[in-house]
């Protein structure tokens, strides 16, 4: 996972850098194979809260031209806007458990309009119980996310973050990470949360001058400490991180 909020340029370099995760990124211990996260990818772009660019296609991103097209267009998005107004991007390289499952519909980021703002997602992990033949687990998480938001500030996320979160406990068996990335434009909101492998479900956060990036894996030469578990942390469009304590 990967998201950017920036009021500067969100380089071409970054997204260069974000795919070689998919053969070179960290895979579960004790997976069956090393295949990596090969199974999809996806990029959405805000700009100045609107979305500007969403695509999501199979396949793994270092092999196909319209991920490299995608993040093109993202990055020339830098060069028609004003300097201090907002980009946010969510990235997502997936690894699936079974192969049945490989379909477009079902690479993230998912996006989904409640209440007059567009939200977008992306997830890692499972519920123990979740997902059925339409959804995927990262679809059911991300439902129980927005049925339960009473808002779109931060406080809004964090209560609506802890009701998920009880909920996939209670109502799905719990699960092994529900670690994730959302955002409505305006800020963007960052979860780690596992209850097994936590070095794997990893997730790292960096202020980088004119952006702050948090992604799965360090890339660009960020700080290697990844973010503490069962903590929310909410970047807003002037870079300030706001953080609430949710387990």
């Amino acid at each position: 996972m990967m998201g950017v909020v920036s009021r500067g340029p969100v380089y071409y370099d970054l997204f260069e850098e974000f795919a070689d995760l998919a053969t070179r990124g960290m895979c579960p211990i004790g997976a069956p194979d090393e295949r990596g996260h090969k199974d999809g990818w996806g990029l959405a772009c805000f700009e100045d809260g609107r979305l500007a660019v969403h695509m999501r296609d199979v396949g793994a991103a270092t092999e196909a031209s319209k991920y490299y097209g995608t993040a093109w267009k993202i990055a020339k998005l830098n060069l028609e806007r004003e300097p201090g107004r907002s980009l946010i991007v969510l990235g997502h390289l997936r690894r699936v458990s079974e192969k049945s499952r490989v379909q477009q519909r079902w690479s993230h980021p998912f996006v989904e309009e409640r209440d007059g703002a567009t939200w977008a997602f992306v997830h890692n992990g499972s519920l123990s119980r979740g997902g059925d033949a339409d959804r995927i687990d990262s679809q059911v998480l991300f439902g129980l996310l927005l049925d339960a938001l009473r808002g779109r500030d931060h406080a809004a996320v964090a209560e609506a973050a802890r009701e998920a979160r009880d909920r996939a406990i209670r109502d799905h068996g719990g699960f092994t990470s529900l670690s994730f990335l959302l955002t409505d434009g305006v800020a963007l909101h960052a979860y780690r949360d596992f209850q097994a492998n936590g070095n794997y479900y990893t997730l790292y956060q960096d202020h980088l001058g004119e952006m702050i990036v948090t992604a799965s894996e360090p890339i660009l030469g960020m700080a290697d400490e990844p973010l503490p578990r069962g903590v929310l942390h909410s970047v807003t469009p002037t870079l300030e991180v706001q953080r609430t304590t949710i387990a």
